[in-house]
This record gives C-alpha cells, sequence and structure tokens, in this order.
C-alpha cells in the first residue's frame, strides 16, 4: 500500500510541476486572465483613478466622439492619455 500512495503523490507532484511552468508560460505570453477574485481589487493609477474608473472614462470619450460631440484631434489626445494611465500601448 505505501508504494501505490508514493506514486500517486509523485504524480500529483508532477502535475503541479506542469500546472505551475504552463501558467508562468502563459503569463509570459499574455495569454492567462486574471482569476475573477483579483479583478475586483484595483490598484489605483498615477493620477489616482483606477483602472476600471479609466476604462469608464474611455467609453464615455467614444461615446462622446461617436455622437459628434467632439473632434478626432480632441479625441486622439485623451484617448492617447487614457491609454497612457493604463500602461496600454498607443497606435
Amino acid at each position: 500500500m505505501g508504494r501505490g500512495s508514493e506514486s500517486f503523490q509523485k504524480r500529483q507532484r508532477e502535475k503541479n510541476k506542469r500546472e505551475r511552468a504552463a501558467a508562468k508560460q502563459a503569463r509570459r505570453h499574455g495569454k492567462l486572465e486574471v482569476p475573477f477574485e483579483e479583478e475586483e481589487v484595483e490598484a489605483p493609477s498615477s493620477n489616482g483613478k483606477s483602472e476600471a474608473e479609466l476604462y469608464e472614462d474611455f467609453r464615455l470619450l467614444s461615446e462622446k466622439y461617436q455622437s459628434g460631440g467632439m473632434d478626432e484631434e480632441t479625441y486622439e489626445k485623451r484617448r492617447v492619455e487614457i491609454f497612457e494611465q493604463l500602461g496600454l500601448e498607443v497606435h
């Protein structure tokens, strides 16, 4: 009986090791989604707004631009500001 338990534990350790390695690789390639619990905790950005607030600002900005409430130059300037605060690459 002892031998079966040892081999099970070894298989379990190896499985855990493979899962950790796969998760690490996924994080490196940006393919790992943030677990739900971590999404709720938001660190404020450099201007004191949370990530969710910045995304909401972008949504409102886009709606205003789409409805014709602002010119393209103003929209692009503000969009770049928000993206930089979020730490996103701007194209």
